[in-house]
């Protein structure tokens, strides 16, 4: 019997071109690579919200002191 040749890369099937390029469409764009996040975490106002914190609890700490 004879044998089927190999598939030759050479030869285009547009439906499978086009359906790739159909799915290449839909699919999302890659994600950008992850940040190194910080000590703080990802929110900017993390810094901010720790000040006030600490501020309250140094004020709690240091007002029965005075009175």
């Amino acid at each position: 019997m004879a044998r089927r040749p190999d598939e030759d890369p050479r030869v285009t099937d547009l439906r499978r071109y086009k359906k790739a390029r159909e799915q290449a469409k839909r699919r999302p764009p890659p994600r950008p690579p992850a940040r190194k996040e910080g000590i703080l975490g990802s929110n900017p106002r993390a810094g901010l919200i720790l000040a006030i914190a600490a501020a309250v609890l140094f004020a709690l700490w240091v007002l029965p002191v005075l009175l």
